[in-house]
């Protein structure tokens, strides 16, 4: 078994092995994967965290031992903080999203195979006995970001891809995907009982979960649709005001803490 980690600040993972694939989620710099089938110019990999599959370019990550993962795992993880950060060595740098995770000692270094590399920047300061109270403000924080099928960074970021970013960074992980994150769990039976933080989830005229958003409060909803936006929600949905009607059913209302 040979496993694989990416090396760029963020990547494409596609469906297929091309460019015009469909562009599944995206690979942070530092996340480890298991790779599947290597192909000229591509490699067919598994995401070893959520198990999730496609292609990667090669030239866009290293191929690493047992050794060197038990090495870099035995730093300190912390995430990227809201401002981001600078990784660099004598020949290179590179600019990391909000929430890429590194394992690094306490002067900030760590050695990633052949790369020996320094991080300067902010540094996510939330643990999950802040969620209720900085989840709404982290989350308002992305409000006007772009949406992008398959993104997870403030480039670009789709719904499930904000609400597991946000949750990443009070050290509750979720799944890739909408319909997997409802999968797990505590169900709230009512939109009274909603608290900061839930996320609801929508379902498309075949019953599948296809839509996830973050509550603000029992009624205020932040998603990515379009760009990420603040609506109103009641028990039938979403409502979008510019549109003057319900843009997404809602199916469930899920609690993580």
């Amino acid at each position: 078994m040979k496993y694989g980690i990416c090396t760029l600040a963020l990547v494409p993972l596609r469906s297929e092995q091309a460019h015009r694939s469909e562009m599944v989620s995206q690979v942070l710099f530092g996340e480890l994967f298991e790779i599947m089938k290597v192909e000229t110019d591509w490699t067919a990999i598994r995401m070893l965290e959520t198990n999730y599959d496609g292609w990667i370019q090669n030239g866009q990550f290293i191929v690493v031992d047992p050794e060197e993962i038990e090495h870099y795992f035995a730093g300190t993880p912390s995430l990227v903080g809201r401002e981001g950060g600078l990784l660099f060595n004598n020949e290179n740098q590179l600019h990391l999203c909000h929430g890429t995770k590194l394992y690094m000692d306490e002067a900030n270094r760590f050695t990633l195979g052949e790369l020996d590399l320094a991080y300067q920047g902010h540094v996510n300061p939330f643990s999950r006995s802040d969620f209720e109270t900085e989840v709404a403000a982290l989350a308002t924080s992305y409000k006007d970001t772009p949406y992008l099928w398959g993104g997870r960074s403030q480039w670009g970021i789709d719904c499930s891809g904000f609400s597991q970013l946000i949750y990443s960074c009070f050290g509750i992980n979720l799944p890739r995907d909408a319909y997997q994150q409802a999968e797990i769990g505590e169900t709230v039976d009512f939109i009274s009982e909603i608290k900061t933080g839930d996320l609801a989830y929508f379902d498309n005229a075949d019953g599948r979960i296809t839509h996830v958003g973050i509550m603000l409060d029992r009624d205020t909803i932040i998603h990515a649709s379009a760009k990420v936006r603040i609506d109103r929600m009641d028990n039938e949905g979403i409502f979008n005001r510019e549109l003057n009607k319900y843009s997404h059913k809602l199916r469930i209302v899920k609690r993580y803490r």
